[in-house]
């Protein structure tokens, strides 16, 4: 996957490049000189001042977008130009390219920066109002807080969540998590702090989003008993076959099969997925609707599962639905 990182030449950045080389990723590294960066194809690009069409040839081709970039201090003017302007204009640019992926690291401390330190507030303001235009472009994204910065050697072990403390983390511990994160997509639509801890990266993830062994999953989902599937993705045809095969007493919903363009869904038992339930108002019908989402931490699509009615009733059988809840207690939602 082609990778285009924003502060490719900071300590963040260039301790990121050989991570991302080493997963088999390729870097484009935006400067504003277009000197050569190591180990990255350099792409000169000025983030305060690129045009439009600039932004988007920057970012053209890629499947993620990093944004390492920061004034390094100076005036709150600086910061605002380049953390909230730059910044979301590359966002607006991997909308327009269909870039799916933004990676965005910002600070610890942007969720509530009135409780900081009147000198420090108004810098984490202006990411605040990056990470919220984020937020609202449709993209697969993540946020990372880092702790206080530091320039030691990296430990290789991270503490990540969401409101941990106070604590710092060494730039190349932070790259490393960056590097894990582009190899998953179990994880995108949130903001996680990161700091020092007693983890591997993987492992911080992990338990943040825990592995779903999809074969397993699919079995017991049958137990349920009557289940509709609709499948949003690219070529099905190997999940619609195994669905077919195995789960007879299953519809299968043709309106959603390759709702998206994409590769093609499977059942591979190595891969994460993410499963997310709900139940309410179903968003077509009205009706009282019972789902389970389940995402493929790939990025190639998504399963959804709801119950079926009875032939000819308005309502769901009681004890579909007391098996529905069981079910959805077996497999509990990842610890927020």
């Amino acid at each position: 996957m082609l990778i285009v990182l924003a502060g490719a030449t900071g300590r963040t950045g260039r301790r990121l490049i050989p991570l991302l080389t080493a997963a088999g990723h390729g870097t484009r590294a935006l400067t504003r000189s277009g000197d050569p960066v190591p180990g990255a194809l350099a792409h000169r690009c000025d983030l305060t001042a690129a045009s439009p069409g600039e932004l988007d040839a920057a970012v053209a081709g890629a499947g993620a977008v990093v944004w390492l970039a920061g004034p390094g201090g100076g005036p709150v003017e600086s910061a605002e130009a380049l953390d909230n302007t730059a910044a979301t204009a590359l966002m607006d640019a991997c909308v327009r390219q269909g870039v799916p992926r933004f990676v965005l690291v910002t600070s610890k401390g942007t969720d509530n920066p009135e409780r900081s330190p009147d000198f420090l507030r108004p810098y984490l303001e202006i990411k605040a109002k990056a990470e919220a235009h984020l937020a609202g472009t449709g993209l697969a994204w993540t946020i990372l807080r880092p702790g206080g910065l530091t320039d030691e050697e990296p430990s290789g072990r991270v503490e990540l969540g969401k409101g941990l403390g106070r604590g710092k983390v060494s730039r190349g511990d932070v790259a490393a998590v960056v590097a894990e994160l582009l190899g998953r997509h179990d994880l995108s639509g949130g903001a996680l702090d990161v700091i020092g801890g007693e983890h591997t990266p993987a492992e911080a993830l992990d338990a943040l989003a825990p592995r779903l062994n999809i074969v397993d999953f699919l079995f017991d989902l049958e137990r349920l008993g009557r289940v509709h599937l609709a499948v949003f993705g690219g070529s099905t045809g190997e999940a619609m076959a195994e669905a077919k095969a195995h789960f007879t007493g299953w519809q299968v919903s043709p309106r959603y099969v390759n709702y998206f363009e994409g590769p093609e869904l499977h059942f591979s038992r190595s891969t994460r997925w993410r499963a997310e339930f709900g139940e309410g108002p179903g968003r077509h019908s009205g009706k009282q609707e019972y789902w389970v989402m389940v995402h493929n931490e790939l990025g190639e699509g998504v399963f959804r599962f709801g119950l079926l009615r009875p032939e000819g009733s308005e309502n769901h059988d009681p004890a579909l639905v007391a098996a529905f809840h069981a079910f959805r207690e077996h497999y509990p939602p990842p610890p927020s």
